[in-house]
């Protein structure tokens, strides 16, 4: 077996020699280990200082993609390159090269197809208290929308089984850390959580200003693939306050009317139901045809996955989509040229 771990990277040419330090070779249950490097568009030189110090494997973006866009670069590569397992982490140095094993061994077992490094964020002293409360309240979101129970769902440091990464879209530039777990509880797939202690910060995050911004863009991703992956009960959500205002209306109006007949002058009430319940009844409209919408999406996915099956199996053994660490190799019709060095 082959496990591959993967580091997507933006500027990291200072905190990715520690990372690549702290990485193990060898991982009880996997006859190799191999270092993918994903460098998105970098200006630091990250590329290089990821050849100098070990990385097998090194993918370049011509520019600035995003984390999502670099972490499917990343999977597509891994498997590419044959691995029964993928890890990622970031290039950072946020999380701990020490916990892989413990984070592999459920995929090893049989037990889970994603697992994810929870940083127990809730009660890491280090966690400031707004943070910690969002951090709940998050945790809330997403059991009421996928169903599971997840610590820290925002947690980068995941390993995915074979199976799993192949059925991996994203259609959120943002993040993939949250598109993932919709994925992950549509297909029913076991997920486990593994407790780490992860590193001290080593810079600001690069994704997000601020708490106001994070928050903004988790809800919108939270609540965008909601819709996506569960279109009728979403919208059925959606229609309950105005179907319930409505019927509230009405039984306001029909009260008023059955007590003072010859006084029955509260017809605004029952304008405004009506338009309380075409709302809600076209609230259920939308959730009937993105239900429809999506059967087909999944037909498109299921293609989608057999395609990427045949492609992965029929590609030559000889054949290699990334070259050895000496080799930068670039990826998509906005990649940079290859870049190569001779070998010593």
């Amino acid at each position: 077996m082959k496990l591959v771990i993967q580091i997507p990277c933006f500027n990291e040419a200072e905190t990715l020699p520690a990372v690549l330090a702290d990485l193990p070779r060898e991982v009880p249950g996997f006859d190799a280990v191999e270092v993918l490097v994903i460098d998105d568009g970098s200006r630091d030189g990250t590329a290089e200082v990821a050849r100098t110090h070990g990385a097998d494997h090194v993918v370049r973006h011509h520019g600035n993609r995003g984390l999502a866009a670099a972490f499917l670069t990343g999977l597509e590569t891994a498997l590419s390159l044959g691995a029964d397992v993928i890890v990622n982490t970031d290039g950072d140095h946020q999380y701990p090269g020490e916990a892989i094993p413990d984070l592999v061994r459920p995929i090893v077992r049989g037990d889970a197809e994603l697992v994810l490094g929870d940083r127990r964020p809730a009660m890491d002293s280090r966690t400031p208290k707004l943070k910690k409360l969002l951090y709940r309240v998050g945790r809330v979101g997403v059991r009421m929308v996928t169903g599971m129970d997840v610590n820290d769902a925002p947690s980068g440091f995941r390993a995915m089984s074979r199976r799993f990464a192949t059925h991996i879209y994203l259609t959120n530039p943002f993040s993939y850390t949250m598109e993932t777990l919709f994925q992950a509880a549509a297909s029913r797939a076991r997920v486990y959580e593994i407790p780490i202690r992860a590193n001290n910060k080593t810079r600001p995050s690069r994704l997000f200003r601020g708490i106001g911004e994070y928050v903004r863009r988790s809800g919108a991703t939270l609540l965008r693939g909601f819709a996506l992956h569960s279109p009728l009960r979403a919208f059925t959500w959606l229609s309950v306050p105005f179907l319930g205002a409505g019927a509230a209306l009405i039984l306001r109006f029909v009260v008023f009317f059955v007590l003072e007949p010859e006084r029955s002058g509260h017809i605004q009430s029952l304008i405004a139901a009506t338009v309380c319940v075409l709302l809600g009844g076209l609230a259920l409209v939308f959730g009937a045809l993105g239900d429809l919408i999506r059967t087909n999406r999944l037909l498109l996915e299921d293609i989608r996955v057999r395609v990427r099956r045949l492609e992965l199996g029929e590609r030559p053994s000889s054949e290699r989509l990334v070259a050895p660490a000496s080799t930068t190799i670039t990826t998509g019709g906005d990649a940079a040229p290859d870049e190569r060095t001779p070998e010593a």
